[in-house]
């Protein structure tokens, strides 16, 4: 399955894909708001996961790497996971490579999967999570018209302590379309 923008390709994982997406989830900069970068065996099972997840029927969860047109190498990770199937909810996350940052691609890609999520898998509702200080985050969520549903106060373990997250949601009737 492929996605696509105005600049990107959206496509499930291959297995040449390992050595960018090790750089992106070993970059100290990817994980600066989560608890610790993961492992070259984790990043090895994401891919194993990600490919299974593709077979799946109904598949409950879509796992794409975020690749640049016309270079199909892959910058970043997006995905998009059932949460709670009896009020159609899922869950959207992203990832981009630092090099990337600031170019609108993480709004770029959201937008088209929540465009899949609404008008293809008939999705009534999109969350999404963040470290309350992540504030590149909170933006791409604002950005796509998600609203802060609320504050979860200690819910991450952070740099030998703890820190909020947020919850930010859209609604199948508030979405807007981004740009073409």
């Amino acid at each position: 399955m492929e996605l696509f923008t105005p600049r990107l390709t959206l496509r499930e994982f291959r297995d040449a894909d390992f050595s960018l997406f090790r750089e992106l989830e070993a970059h100290p900069a990817t994980y600066y708001y989560e608890s610790a970068c993961p492992d070259e065996p984790a990043a090895q099972k994401y891919l194993e996961n990600a490919q299974m997840d593709a077979l799946q029927t109904p598949r409950i969860r879509y796992r794409f790497a975020m690749t640049i047109r016309p270079v199909d190498s892959v910058c970043g990770r997006i995905t998009l996971s059932l949460m709670n199937p009896s009020i159609r909810e899922w869950e959207i996350g992203w990832a981009l490579h630092p090099d990337w940052w600031g170019r609108g691609l993480a709004t770029e890609a959201a937008f088209r999967v929540l465009e899949f999520a609404f008008h293809e898998l008939g999705v009534h509702r999109v969350v999404a999570f963040s470290h309350a200080q992540n504030t590149a985050s909170l933006r791409v969520m604002q950005k796509l018209g998600m609203r802060q549903e609320g504050l979860l106060r200690e819910t991450r373990q952070w740099q030998g302590g703890w820190a909020n997250e947020v919850v930010y949601a859209i609604l199948e009737r508030e979405f807007i379309p981004g740009p073409a």
